[in-house]
């Protein structure tokens, strides 16, 4: 079984190689925006839908026409196109299903940062790599590739450029089986409980740079006219601590989530509405600190290339219901202790949900005699 993984490492530019890199990004965003305004126009006058071939077969009369389009690799700007496709996908997809459609929406440069090699066009030997039409330089390889690369992506961020490679590789670096099973509940308290009793603590990363970035942003307020290189620079300083906060939190998702897939074949978890949670205000803040979204999704990569296996389970009155005996127990969320008063039961409220999830998913009774058995899926895991 293959699996993608993603590979990203950051580039040692030079002035002619970003002035190539910002030339192409410039020209694919313009396409980006031409190929919306033609889809717009084109359905509100004729009523015509038009897709990614029609807008591709276009693009040699378009060269002939702009010398700098041409200048550009030919993939690069069909993947320009292929993301209009993919976006206008997903707004259809979001109409059917009834949620917010929200309308794809024009590009300005500060939100269009990358442009993709999808086949071809690209070379890496060594530490330097090779772009089509935009020049090489060299690659700062943290850790070796392996695989075969099929996509190269050129990706501009505020501390400068970096390069995502998007690699084929078997799937074979299985840890041992432990013949342990476990059940995660998330939260703002603690950022984990596993049903072990384990307490993995919120470091609250974004709270604990308020501060900071208070500062930085009132440079920014301070600074009036927004074309002004001061103003510029004020903005790059708030992006920068921003991305730290970003970085910091992902580091501690990832380092927690390998821990827990080398601890236990079968992990339980909350199939969590996080969307709807952030609605309330005065939790908002701590949930997107706490970033219980990108946790799971990397706990369950990880699991997956790991041989292990994640379980989602609906998280109606995991935390009202007794994981011992059933016995619904009602109680507010300043509640933090847990007490049945049907079989006796107490704990810590988070222990409880834990615990409630394992069973949920069906794991209870993975373990005999240690040894570890498939466990079994529940109607509502996915």
């Amino acid at each position: 079984m293959s699996i993608v993984k993603a590979y990203k490492f950051k580039l040692k530019t030079n002035a002619k190689f970003v002035a190539a890199c910002c030339a192409t990004l410039d020209i694919c965003r313009e396409l980006y925006n031409a190929a919306l305004q033609e889809r717009r126009d084109a359905y509100r006058i004729n009523h015509l839908s038009i897709n990614y071939y029609a807008q591709a077969i276009q693009l040699p009369q378009i060269k002939q026409v702009r010398q700098d389009v041409g200048e550009v690799h030919s993939q690069v700007l069909q993947d320009a196109l292929r993301r209009i496709d993919k976006t206008f996908d997903a707004f259809f997809r979001r109409v059917k299903d009834g949620e917010t459609p929200g309308y794809p929406r024009f590009k300005p440069a500060s939100r269009f940062d990358t442009f993709t090699y999808p086949q071809s066009g690209f070379r890496l030997e060594g530490d330097r790599i090779h772009l089509s039409k935009v020049g090489s330089c060299r690659v700062r390889l943290s850790r070796p590739v392996e695989g075969t690369i099929k996509t190269c992506s050129i990706k501009r961020e505020v501390d400068g450029w970096y390069v995502i490679f998007a690699v084929e590789e078997n799937q074979s670096r299985f840890f041992p089986k432990t013949g342990a099973t476990v059940g995660i509940d998330v939260g703002i308290e603690n950022f984990a409980t596993l049903s072990t009793g384990e307490v993995v603590e919120n470091p609250e990363f974004l709270r604990e740079s308020e501060a900071e970035l208070k500062t930085a942003q009132r440079r920014v307020a301070r600074r009036p006219s927004k074309r002004s290189n001061r103003r510029r620079k004020a903005v790059k300083l708030l992006q920068k601590k921003h991305q730290k906060i970003r970085r910091r939190r992902a580091d501690f998702h990832h380092k927690t989530a390998l821990k827990i897939v080398r601890e236990f074949d079968a992990i339980a978890a909350e199939d969590l509405n996080v969307r709807g949670m952030v609605k309330n205000h005065h939790l908002a803040k701590s949930i997107s600190d706490a970033g219980w979204s990108q946790f799971i999704l990397i706990l369950t990569s990880k699991a997956e290339s790991a041989g292990r296996v994640v379980i989602k389970v609906n998280p109606s009155y995991t935390s009202q219901d007794c994981s011992q005996c059933g016995h619904r127990v009602r109680k507010a969320l300043a509640t933090r202790e847990h007490q049945c008063d049907k079989c006796g039961y107490v704990t810590h409220r988070d222990h409880n949900s834990a615990i409630a999830i394992k069973g949920r998913a069906g794991l209870s009774g993975m373990v005999s005699n240690g040894k570890s058995r498939e466990p079994r899926i529940s109607t509502y895991s996915r």
